[in-house]
C-alpha cells in the first residue's frame, strides 16, 4: 500500500470522526423541537462561527485551489449542512421578539456576504493556483486558530470546579482524536502545512480543556477529604 493510499484512508477515517464531533449536539437540538422553544442560556454563535469555518475550508480542498485534498472538502462539507440544520432549527424555535435572533441573523447575513465575496475574489480574480492555494490557506488557518482560541478563553471557574463551555470530557477526548488524525493526514504522501497548524492548534488546545477537566475531578475528590470536618457545638435552641 503506498502512501497515498494511506493518507485516503486516514482521511476517510477523519471524516467519521468530524461526522460524529458534528453530530454531538444533536440531541440538544432534538430537545428543542420538542419543546418547541429555545433556552435562555442557549449559546448559537458557536454554530455561526463554525459555518463560517467549515464554508472556508470547503473552498480549501477543492481541486480548483488544492489538489488531492477533496477529503478535507467533503469532512467540512458535512459539518456545513448540519451547521446549517442547527441555525434553521434555532431560528424557527427560537423566540421571535428575541433580541439574540435578530443579532444571529444580522451577523449570519454579513458573515455569508463576505463569504460570498471571498469566494468570488480568490476563483474568479486569483488564476494562480499557488497564488489562491497560499492565500485561501492563511485565511483558513488564521481563522480557525481564533476559533480554537476564542473557545479556550471560554474556560472559568465556577465554584468548586472548572466548567469548560461547550467541551465536556469526552467531547475534548474525541476532538484530540480526530486533530491526531488530521495531523497524520497532513504529513502523510504530502505535507499540508495549513492542516497541520490549525490541528497541532486544536489538538494542544484539547489537550488543555482536557488536563484542566482532570484536575477539577481530582480536586472535587480529594478537597471533601482534606478539608477538615465541621463540628457544631450541641445547643438547646433549635439551629435555624
Amino acid at each position: 500500500m503506498n502512501a497515498k493510499a494511506v493518507r485516503t484512508i486516514i482521511g476517510i477515517i477523519g471524516n467519521i470522526f468530524s461526522l460524529s464531533v458534528s453530530l454531538s449536539h444533536m440531541p440538544k437540538f432534538i430537545q428543542i423541537y420538542k419543546d418547541k422553544s429555545v433556552d435562555a442560556d442557549f449559546q448559537q454563535h458557536r454554530h455561526v462561527v463554525m459555518v463560517v469555518k467549515c464554508s472556508l475550508w470547503v473552498l480549501y480542498g477543492l481541486p480548483l485551489v488544492q489538489k488531492d485534498s477533496i477529503l478535507v472538502t467533503t469532512s467540512n462539507g458535512v459539518g456545513l449542512v448540519i451547521e446549517v440544520i442547527y441555525l434553521v432549527v434555532f431560528f424557527i424555535y427560537c423566540d421571535k421578539e428575541s433580541e439574540r435572533k435578530d443579532i444571529t441573523g444580522l451577523c449570519l447575513m454579513v458573515e455569508i456576504g463576505l463569504l460570498f465575496f471571498f469566494y468570488g475574489q480568490t476563483l474568479l480574480f486569483l488564476e494562480n493556483v499557488s497564488a489562491r492555494r497560499k492565500l485561501i490557506g492563511v485565511v483558513c488557518t488564521v481563522y480557525t486558530t481564533i476559533m480554537h482560541g476564542l473557545l479556550a478563553l471560554q474556560t472559568k471557574v465556577d465554584g468548586e470546579q472548572f466548567r469548560c463551555m461547550y467541551l465536556p470530557f469526552w467531547f475534548s477526548f474525541v476532538n484530540f482524536i480526530n486533530a491526531g488524525i488530521w495531523i497524520a493526514y497532513s504529513v502523510i504522501y504530502k505535507i499540508d502545512v495549513y492542516v497541520l497548524v490549525v490541528n497541532v492548534v486544536g489538538a494542544v488546545a484539547c489537550a488543555i480543556h482536557l488536563i484542566i477537566l482532570c484536575c477539577s475531578t481530582v480536586r472535587r475528590l480529594l478537597l471533601p477529604k482534606l478539608l477538615p470536618k465541621r463540628v457544631v457545638p450541641s445547643s438547646s435552641f433549635p439551629v435555624v
